[in-house]
């Protein structure tokens, strides 16, 4: 009699234990509504992400027809179309400003937990959408890949409200998320947007979520492909460089490439803080000043500093233009003043861009090297330079020039020494000073989030 008992306590006990384990795997209710809502908010990133290249493509492309009719058009266009920016941004959405991801690394602080309705909106996607378009109609020098990742972070985390996700997830791991897949739809670059996530917003990196957050990222570059396609921006540009036997050119290139982003760095904070009370009182004076050196340094340069950046990029990497020093030194002024009118606009581009000019020149000072290659290893270096994410440079622009790995050696050594040089000119990253800048209530953004965020009755943490 005892063992037919003992025989049904094991049966309940192994269907007990079987259950707990299944719940445990399958994960509960909760488990899987995060997970679809990381999943849905992942594929409108991807759509509007897409979108977004599209129109802004469209937009660069008029500008650029519209400037080799008549170089003397963008006198009169770019001014009036970067005042017009200004002028909706600032009746409409002040907090849709600059490149977006300071404001994303802002609202991820705990105690800036009452800004992430006003900089996370809906609203300021459509107008980070609609601004940054109009920016490059006009031929400001901005890039796209920054407002990617603000509208990516508001996606997210409009879609968790929405879907009264738990307010832990909401807070950290969705905007994380949505940021990330900004990164990974912006550039058709999933690794990319991977090593972001861990990279540039790492404090807020959960490990309980990582899982799907990664999934969410892929998701997106998914969208991406099976709309656009699978492609690199600057396609299979042929050339290598040898570690050991070309590592002087490479500690040259990522010596220059160092010192010249960590001063661009310096002077867009040094420039932006300085500009900063003129601008409050005669905003309009400062975005006109601005605008006229942006046409002054285009018409110099034969439009070359107009725009991104990815096609002067892309002549260089493919060998159809031949560059000198005055393309690298005019893009980052052209980048500089662009980014002092506030309009909404990223950095990537036009920081790729000036580095593939230094490296096409330094390739001209070393007989027998790959120029391309040079220039490829000179983009990661500048870029690691101007933001210090080493990691996130290097695996930018491999997965930019269709996964070279035969060259990513030189592109690693480059990245870090350049990053670690920059430093000598200015210690911070960046994004987190320009971060820091706003916590200082110096961004117009600022002022009204905090009066919506009283007024809107979000509790400050």
């Amino acid at each position: 009699m005892n063992k037919p008992k003992r025989a049904s306590r094991l049966l309940r006990y192994y269907l007990f234990r079987t259950r707990r384990l299944t719940r445990r795997q399958l994960g509960t209710l909760e488990d899987w509504k995060m997970r679809v809502v990381f999943w849905i908010g992942a594929l409108l990133v991807g759509l509007i992400t897409v979108g977004f290249a599209w129109v802004a493509e469209y937009c660069a492309s008029l500008f650029f027809q519209m400037q080799q009719r008549s170089a003397l058009l963008p006198i009169l266009v770019t001014p009036l179309g970067m005042l017009l920016v200004v002028a909706v941004m600032r009746r409409t959405g002040p907090e849709s400003q600059g490149s977006g991801i300071p404001q994303v690394l802002v609202v991820l602080k705990q105690r800036y937990h009452w800004l992430r309705p006003t900089f996370l909106s809906f609203r300021v996607i459509l107008m980070k959408f609609a601004l940054t378009c109009m920016g490059l109609l006009s031929g400001a020098s901005i890039g796209r890949e920054g407002p990617s990742v603000h509208m990516g972070a508001a996606m997210m985390y409009s879609v968790g409200r929405i879907g009264r996700l738990q307010q832990k997830y909401v807070d950290t791991s969705l905007i994380v998320a949505g940021g990330a897949a900004g990164v990974s739809a912006a550039f058709n670059a999933p690794l990319a947007g991977i090593v972001f996530a861990i990279e540039e917003l790492a404090g807020s990196f959960e490990q309980r979520t990582s899982g799907t957050l990664i999934l969410a990222i892929i998701l997106s570059g998914v969208v991406v492909l099976a709309i656009a396609g699978h492609y690199s921006f600057f396609g299979h540009p042929q050339g290598t460089l040898d570690i050991t036997r070309d590592w002087l050119a490479i500690g040259v290139a990522a010596l220059v490439c160092g010192l010249l982003g960590g001063a661009f760095s310096r002077m867009l904070i040094a420039g932006s803080r300085f500009l900063s009370p003129y601008a409050r009182r005669h905003p309009y004076r400062v975005v006109l000043l601005c605008a006229l050196v942006v046409v002054f340094l285009g018409l110099v340069t034969g439009g070359a500093t107009y725009g991104s950046g990815y096609e002067q990029a892309r002549h260089l990497l493919t060998e159809e233009a031949q560059g000198d020093w005055t393309f690298p030194l005019a893009k980052m002024a052209a980048t500089l003043v662009s980014y002092f009118t506030g309009i909404p606009g990223g950095l990537f581009s036009p920081s790729l861009a000036a580095g593939a000019g230094v490296g096409n020149v330094l390739g001209g000072l070393f007989p027998g090297i790959s120029v391309v290659g040079l220039t490829l290893v000179a983009m990661a270096a500048f870029l690691a330079a101007v933001i210090q994410r080493p990691i996130t440079s290097f695996v930018i622009v491999m997965e930019l020039t269709g996964n070279r790995h035969d060259i990513l050696l030189p592109l690693m050594a480059g990245a870090f020494l350049a990053a670690a040089v920059s430093k000598i000119v200015w210690l911070r990253p960046l994004y987190d000073s320009l971060a820091d800048r706003l916590q200082e209530g110096e961004g117009m953004a600022l002022d009204r989030a905090r009066v919506v965020g009283t007024d809107g009755g979000e509790e400050k943490r």
